[in-house]
């Protein structure tokens, strides 16, 4: 009998680690399309994953609630009204976007959302958000927060938080060491639409202009581990230096050479992994699309296909032949 239970549990044992790599697949492919802006394509993805566990059960109904309830309101973690109704203008905003409601177009939504915020300035006969964006950075510094408006392509969503501190770095990128300055970020009010989408389960990392990095600091428990010192400290030093040698870059190069970047930088498949569940044929999303350029090109390169999706095929490639690959695109800067 003993044999027999051992046996069963080993069985029992592996056809969990089976179903809970499935599930842990099917729900990573949940969030890449949120983070492609698709709600409705995630909501049904979700409805599709079997078993339907209580987690799976409860995700579902936070995401309808959000997105689909008209009641709900979003808890913000602020006593100021008047923050809260900046925030909930946006959330607002956020819903009409990231559930393509009634079809209402991004400039139209961009509209509403203009109109709703420029009482809240006093500028109601302004016809820029950018100048509305503006005037809520001032008025954010005023109560004791930062606020950076602006778009994460596609959509305007800013990021408002209270704590920010510097820390200096010397990056080897594969032009030469990139010196840095990374402000590190805490105390969030908002994270743009990318965490609202994905029901605060994924967030930014953090961004670059010339005036240094900024590094979303709950993102990255140990600073030196290899997604912080590659896909946060490389990927976004690359973009400084771009932006100093080629001012006029656009977001999907930019965004194309950061992530070769971090291949021809990783030890393993793991980045690749990512890339490959994220990338999404479409110009309007930079990482996504950027994400979907690597792996056509990667596939030229290596398979000789126009597009190699099954990652089974790309685990079985020794890691350092897609690291020198990788490079040899970033040093070729084909046409993309």
């Amino acid at each position: 009998m003993k044999e027999n239970y051992t046996f069963n549990r080993k069985y029992y044992e592996s056809w969990f680690c089976k179903m809970f790599a499935e599930r842990s697949g099917d729900m990573d492919t949940f969030y890449s399309l949120c983070l492609q802006g698709d709600i409705p394509q995630a909501m049904d993805h979700l409805k599709s994953i079997q078993p339907r566990t209580g987690e799976i059960t409860a995700i579902e109904q936070r995401f309808t609630e959000r997105f689909y309830s008209k009641d709900n309101e979003e808890q913000i973690a602020s006593p100021d009204s008047w923050i809260k109704s900046v925030i909930l203008t946006y959330h607002a905003y956020f819903r009409t976007v990231l559930t393509r409601s009634e079809k209402v177009p991004v400039a139209a939504a961009e509209e509403h959302l203009k109109n709703a915020l420029a009482p809240l300035v006093q500028m109601e006969n302004t016809p820029d958000l950018d100048a509305i964006e503006q005037k809520l950075t001032l008025i954010f510094a005023e109560k004791g927060y930062y606020f950076l408006g602006g778009v994460t392509p596609p959509y305007r969503g800013p990021y408002i938080w209270r704590t920010m501190e510097s820390m200096d770095y010397k990056v080897e990128l594969p032009s030469g060491l990139q010196h840095v300055t990374v402000y590190m970020l805490s105390d969030f009010l908002l994270e743009g639409w990318i965490s609202f989408a994905t029901c605060e389960h994924k967030w930014v990392g953090g961004w670059a202009d010339v005036e240094g990095l900024y590094c979303n600091f709950k993102r990255y428990g140990d600073l030196q581990s290899e997604e912080f010192q590659i896909s946060y400290l490389k990927h976004e030093a690359q973009h400084q230096y771009d932006y100093s040698q080629f001012p006029d870059m656009k977001s999907t190069e930019l965004e194309y050479r950061a992530k070769l970047v971090e291949l021809f930088y990783s030890k393993d498949h793991a980045v690749l992994n990512k890339f490959l569940l994220q990338a999404k044929n479409d110009p309007d999303f930079p990482h996504p699309y950027a994400s979907y350029l690597i792996i056509r090109n990667l596939s030229a390169l290596i398979f000789n296909k126009d597009y190699e999706p099954e990652t089974r095929l790309w685990l079985g490639i020794d890691y350092k032949d897609i690291s020198a690959s990788a490079l040899r695109l970033f040093e070729s800067r084909l046409p993309l």
